[in-house]
């Protein structure tokens, strides 16, 4: 008898176990970016490439500046294909540009290209 316990007991645990890792919630979206070069000359084309997780695969991401507190889009825009992106830009402005990607309501970290 006390084996037949132990033996349901056991097995309630495993399908508990089971059911929960079923429910758990998938984990958020996420983009990365990579940006060719930190420093470029005035003109030079920087490529900004990245990886993204939970993302469609066909799915647009944009290239976004900060301008002053807010975050403007770029015409620089590209499809998400094998979870992965690639886009370039050119600058036609000296200083730090602090940019990032975005899908959606997903956005990347900031990246920062000084232009000389």
């Amino acid at each position: 008898m006390r084996i037949a316990t132990v033996a349901v007991a056991s097995a309630a645990l495993v399908a508990a176990g089971a059911t929960a890792a079923v429910a758990a919630p998938a984990p958020a979206p996420s983009i990365s970016i990579k940006a060719s070069a930190s420093t470029v000359r005035l003109g030079d084309v920087v490529t900004f490439s990245g990886k993204v997780d939970g993302i469609k695969e066909g799915s647009k991401v944009t290239l976004q500046v900060k301008d002053g507190k807010k975050w403007v889009s770029l015409p620089a825009t590209t499809k998400v294909s094998k979870s992965a992106y690639k886009l370039g830009d050119k600058f036609d402005k000296k200083g730090v540009e602090v940019l990032r990607v975005k899908d959606g309501s997903t956005v990347s970290k900031n990246v920062s290209v000084t232009v000389r």
